[in-house]
């Protein structure tokens, strides 16, 4: 405890605090019930004015680690365990919804935007000459209620134009998709995994510390029928997910 802190970082020094405080707390070295140091010890142990150090606090208490009881001072809290899911990809690709439901875990999703627009020019290449719009579709999916993951796909629109309407919130792209098409995005389609640090705008809409691990996947689906269906980007908390591929 006490990492020392970057100056020059373009993560605050408030969510470097919380995030050193977080990583005690996962490791053990602060349990479920116990207290921590008060704020002018962690702002003496951190170099770091008091107002930092509660900022830090603070932030902690909305991610739901610490609780703050009057007169007695800042304690560990007791959190839900969270279920990891598991994203089996290696006979076909699941969606979000059907992982979910294949962990007895119920999905949901908040729609955040919706729009048709002019086919990206570096995706032109894989939506190819027939396709002149896309439908562009983000959203955050959730799991038992809580976010895991943010969404950002483009559907070619011909064929699809009735996305542009329909109910989004808490349902399945891929089912409303098979439901009116019998369209399915299949296995052979190009995906890539990376890791990434969740940036302010992801910390937000994950609740997660700025610098959070982050799965993302990049995939240029194609259904079975060999036409392009969407271009999908996710961005998923890594400690809840795992994917077999």
């Amino acid at each position: 405890m006490g990492a020392k802190l970057l100056e020059d970082s373009s993560t605050p020094l408030y969510q470097q605090v919380a995030n050193d405080l977080k990583t005690t707390i996962e490791n053990g070295i602060y349990r479920v019930g116990q207290k921590i140091p008060p704020e002018p010890e962690l702002s003496q142990l951190y170099s770091v004015s008091r107002i930092t150090v509660r900022k830090a606090i603070e932030l902690l208490v909305e991610d739901g680690l610490l609780s703050k009881r009057q007169g007695k001072g800042t304690f560990v809290r007791q959190s839900e365990p969270s279920r990891k899911i598991r994203d089996d990809r290696s006979s076909k690709v699941m969606g979000f919804s059907e992982s979910c439901r294949a962990n007895g875990v119920v999905p949901g999703a908040v729609l955040l935007s919706r729009a048709v627009e002019p086919v990206p020019e570096e995706e032109r290449p894989f939506f190819g000459p027939d396709v002149e719009q896309v439908i562009s579709i983000d959203r955050v999916r959730t799991a038992d209620g809580q976010p895991l993951m943010v969404e950002s796909n483009l559907f070619a629109a011909p064929g699809l134009e009735f996305l542009e309407n329909a109910p989004l919130d808490d349902s399945s792209l891929f089912d409303i998709i098979a439901e009116k098409t019998d369209r399915h995005a299949v296995r052979g389609s190009a995906q890539s995994l990376n890791i990434m640090l969740a940036d302010e705008r992801l910390a937000k809409l994950l609740n997660v510390p700025i610098g959070e691990p982050l799965f993302y996947l990049l995939g240029h689906y194609h259904d079975q029928f060999g036409k392009p269906l969407y271009v999908g980007k996710q961005f998923i908390i890594g400690s809840r997910y795992t994917f077999t591929m």
